[in-house]
């Protein structure tokens, strides 16, 4: 996946804590449900999951 070697990147996901929560339902998202993690111009890498309650593909917040 793009930029999970490079440094100063965010680990959310990547040392087995949750992605974070569905901005639909506020469930946690576990990171097996990771979609994509990508690259975003001047932001974090973005990261698209689908929730394990509601199944919607989302952005973890």
């Amino acid at each position: 996946m793009v930029g999970e070697s490079m440094a100063g990147t965010d680990d959310r996901g990547l040392r087995g804590g949750p992605l974070g929560t569905c901005p639909n339902c506020d469930v946690m998202i576990p990171p097996a449900n990771l979609l994509i993690r990508y690259e975003s111009e001047g932001d974090w890498p973005r990261l698209f999951a689908e929730c394990p309650d509601c199944e919607d593909p989302v952005h973890p917040e």
